[in-house]
Order: structure tokens, then sequence, then C-alpha cells
């Protein structure tokens, strides 16, 4: 297909262009007799440029009858924001971007338009992925921009050690003991958050859904917590509480992080060593651990114009395809959603000059979401991320911190509070 060629280039090229692509947008839209808009949360870098180049490519081959305007809403808390405002105004654009709590959140509106009323087959799209924007036995989105979590470490520290990439958690911990010991300082830097949290209790066995409830107190929750506290405790494990983990390389020696993918390119620029990436450790050296997904789908609202929506699902069918995905993944360092993209040359020769990449695409075969729920956002930084913190920081106990937590989950999904 000609326009994937095109677009091949234009991701690999954009120095060279003479005109920024909003601007070559704004000029396809402004000629169009339909335009389709793509709320996204994208603030700048290079995911921002991608999608807009992106969108270029999609919209030069419509023969200027049609375009997709992309409109950036601020982050991804904005965009929500917005959105919710837009449905009590009645206008909502055509598509926007969305994790999976706020389809959830959409679909109590009955918002959401399913894919399968689009004509728009998933085939080929990461099952596990798809799996995470089916509600009720419908699909309601398309997955677009994923990161995994990924381990990275420092290859001079673990060689000064004589030590190997662990592949078990018990490896792993013992592998960080020892060279804290060595070094006389904690040396698996993490952020006490809801993500890291996720890994560990992923990897261990624990869900946050049981029988259909949300459980933030379970024994494999404790457990969990209570593996991240006494790592701090006996000095293998250093909570990073401001800014991001490679912001941080400076307070003391490091061997290890388990963080997103998308992280890698700030990773590399910040280490003064030299880094590697590999999968993350699991229960058993048969598989590796299970690492969150994180990262947005692209929805299709119902009140949208029909004609908006046909502009709306050609874009999509578009997105998913094996070579935008590569392309894409590739300008972004996204995991590509499109299992078809891992063999596709783009990947392959960029996978030849950045290993970690293709790390990340093993990784995703291994992959976990955090709950479908409306209320999610709100309980994962504002109630369950508080009891993560306030455990490791010494200020509760791991169980009473989640017992705390489940008390107040219980109390938003219940409306007893906002």
């Amino acid at each position: 297909m000609k326009y994937l060629t095109i677009a091949f280039f234009a991701f690999l090229s954009l120095s060279l262009a003479q005109q920024r692509p909003e601007e070559i947008i704004k000029g396809q839209c402004e000629k169009a007799s339909v335009v389709a808009e793509l709320w996204h949360g994208f603030t700048g870098g290079a995911p921002k440029t991608a999608l807009e180049n992106l969108v270029v490519e999609f919209n030069r081959t419509q023969n200027g009858q049609v375009c997709v305007r992309p409109i950036g809403q601020g982050n991804y808390r904005d965009l929500s924001t917005k959105i919710k405002a837009a449905f009590a105004s009645g206008k909502v654009p055509a598509m926007a971007q969305a994790f999976e709590n706020n389809m959830a959140l959409y679909l109590e509106s009955d918002a959401l338009t399913p894919m399968a009323a689009l004509g728009i087959d998933l085939k080929g799209v990461n099952p596990l992925f798809v799996n995470a924007v089916t509600f009720n036995k419908q699909i309601y989105g398309v997955p677009f921009n994923k990161s995994i979590q990924v381990l990275y470490y420092n290859r001079d520290l673990l060689k000064k050690y004589n030590a190997k990439v662990p592949t078990t958690i018990n490896a792993f911990i013992a592998t960080a003991k020892q060279i804290s010991q060595g070094e006389k300082a904690p040396v698996y830097f993490f952020q006490p958050d809801t993500s890291t949290f996720s890994y560990w209790f992923f990897t261990l066995g624990g869900s946050y859904l049981q029988n259909g409830k949300l459980v933030l107190n379970s024994p494999k929750a404790v457990e969990t917590l209570e593996l991240l506290v006494q790592g701090v405790k006996e000095g293998w494990a250093r909570p990073i509480t401001s800014g991001f983990i490679n912001a941080n390389f400076g307070v003391g020696p490091y061997a290890f992080s388990t963080d997103t993918s998308a992280g890698y390119s700030f990773y590399l620029q910040a280490a003064k060593f030299d880094l590697g990436v590999a999968t993350l450790p699991g229960r058993t050296d048969k598989q590796p651990g299970f690492g969150l997904v994180q990262g947005t789908n692209l929805v299709v609202f119902k009140r949208a114009d029909e004609k908006e929506k046909k502009v709306a699902a050609d874009f999509l069918k578009f997105v998913i395809s094996p070579k935008v995905q590569a392309v894409f993944g590739v300008a972004t360092n996204y995991v590509p959603v499109n299992l078809g993209s891992g063999a596709d040359p783009v990947v392959t020769q960029y996978i030849k000059q950045n290993p970690a990449f293709g790390v990340a695409i093993t990784q995703a075969r291994y992959a976990k979401f955090e709950p479908a729920l409306s209320d999610w956002e709100q309980i994962r930084f504002d109630i369950l991320g508080q009891a993560i913190k306030e455990a490791v920081l010494g200020q509760a106990t791991p169980k009473a911190a989640l017992d705390k937590a489940q008390k107040a989950a219980e109390d938003l999904l219940a409306g007893r509070t906002r």
C-alpha cells in the first residue's frame, strides 16, 4: 500500500519537513467536506508528533474529501474531564483516546459505538489488548498506544559483582541484596505507586477482582506490599518519591528498576552506565513476570455525525494495520498492538540497533490490566496509591493501609463518597 511507504518516510524524516504537521493538517481540513475530530492527551514529544504525522498520511489517502483533525486536550486526566463536559453540552468529537476505566465510565452513559457496528475487525491485534476493550462481549475500542513494564538494569554494576540478570523474583531479591550489601546502599529503585505494586502483585498471583468484587486488601495484596516494605527495611530497595526514576540516578548506586517501556529513551539519556533491558522476573524461570499495560485506546462516540463515524472507522482500520503500528511503535517506543508488526522490516531492523524494543514486544505477551472500573482512576491514585505510599514510608502497616483503602474504595463505589 503506497500510503504506508509514505508514512514510513514521513515518520523518520520529521526534521526535513518544510511544514509542521499541524499546519499540513489545518490545510487538509480546510478543504475537506467532512472533518472528524480526534481528542487526545499527548502533550508533546515523539507521541504527539508521531500521531500528527500519522494523521497527515491518512488524510493524504482521502483525496481531500474528508480528514481527521487531532486536537490536544491537555494531559489524560484533562482529556477525560473535557469529554465528560462534552457529554453535558451535547457536542462530542468523533474519536478520543480512552483508558479502559474511561471506557467503562462512557459506557454507563451508552456513549460508545461498538467496533463491529463500524465494520472494524481486530484480527491480528494482541488478544490481551483486545480483551481489555471488550465489555459484555462487545469490543468498544481499538488499542492504540501501549507500553509495558520491563526490567531496567545496570550492566556495569552487575558485571562488578559477577551477577546474572535475574529471571525469577527470588533471584532478583537475592541479587539486589548481594549488590546492596556490597555497595552499602539500596540498588532497586522503585516508585511507591500502583504501577510498581501491580507488577509484583500480578506476578505473585494476585487479582484485584474476586467474584466480580474489587478487593484491595486480599492476602496476596498484603504479601506484595509487605515484600516492598521489607525491601526498604532490609536495605535493598529505595523508594523514589519525587520525580521519575531516571531523574534520580544520582542519589545512589542503581542496579534495577521495574518501569514502563515508554520511558526507555529517558532512561538512556540519563544513564551514565551501560543500560540493559530484560523481561520481568517471574515466579519461575519458565516465563517472565506479568507487566502492567499502560496507554490508551481509540473510541468512537455514538453522538458523532454518521459521516464522521465513517471517517473514524477508516482511520481506526489504518491505525491498527501492521505497517502503521510498526512505524508508530518505532517512532514512539510504544509496543505495536498488531502482532504482525513484529515481523515487519521496520521493526526487525530497528530491533537490531535497539534490542530493548524487542524485549518490550516479548514482554507484551505476558501482560496484565488493571480493573476496567469507571471509578478506577480515583481509586488508583487517591486510594490504593496513597495506601502503598503510606506503607512504604512507614506511616502504616501494609495490612492497615490496605484495609483503609478497601473501606475507602467500597464507600466510593457505593456512592457514599465522591
